[in-house]
């Protein structure tokens, strides 16, 4: 059995280590995984799609200090969604052009580096990983196929495009409270179990946590 990681770099390890992607794409969507929830964090919970998180994921993760969140990061499967627009539309809208409130020019612009790595990113792993599209990027044959005919010129288009970036599992309180639990675990084993429940929760409904409030409106009617 292997011994469990006495630290959370060595649980990022753990995380990172059982997975479709070689070590070099597992190392590098550790790192877009780790901007996108800081990017999100400092985003506005209201306005911004591209991190609409429920408030009660939104506040897990703020409570949660930054080396468990780097931890939480390194699982082998995005954070995020990457959205191509319809077939025969042009990602034509740039981020400068949509009036987000979320913060100043500097985090525009940091926010604008990590789409570009997210697309270009999607886009290696196509060509190198093609198999490990559909769970660790959620994309699905369609826009795989858009995405590989694309020249350098236009995957840097798609990436300024606002609509490509969404959150996955955003109001899945259940799911994000499992990979804090692993992160701060040193047990091996939880920190496999948080990955595989990770994978089996690929392509869940962004609302299978419902609002506190809505649960109990949600018993079925007698016949």
């Amino acid at each position: 059995m292997t011994a469990p990681p006495s630290d959370p770099g060595a649980g990022a390890g753990k995380i990172a280590g059982h997975g479709l992607l070689p070590p070099d794409l597992r190392r590098d969507l550790a790192d877009l995984n780790d901007q996108y929830l800081d990017l999100g964090l400092d985003a506005d919970p209201v306005l911004d799609a591209r991190f609409a998180w429920s408030e009660a994921v939104r506040s897990r993760l703020l409570a949660v200090d930054r080396p468990i969140r780097t931890t939480m990061a390194s699982v082998p499967f995005a954070l995020f969604r990457l959205l191509l627009p319809p077939a025969g539309v042009h990602p034509s809208a740039a981020i400068a052009d949509v009036p987000w409130s979320a913060a100043g020019p500097a985090w525009q612009g940091r926010y604008l580096s990590f789409a570009h790595q997210a697309a270009f990113f999607a886009r290696r792993l196509l060509d190198g990983a093609p198999l490990a599209a559909s769970l660790v990027l959620e994309l699905p044959p369609a826009a795989q196929s858009a995405l590989v005919s694309m020249c350098p010129s236009e995957v840097a288009a798609l990436a300024a495009h606002p609509g490509l970036i969404r959150p996955r599992w955003p109001g899945h309180l259940r799911f994000w409270a499992w990979l804090e639990a692993a992160a701060r675990s040193d047990s091996a084993a939880s920190l496999q179990w948080a990955n595989c429940m990770g994978m089996c929760l690929l392509g869940a409904d962004a609302d299978a946590e419902p609002p506190e409030s809505a649960r109990g409106s949600r018993r079925r009617p007698r016949r």
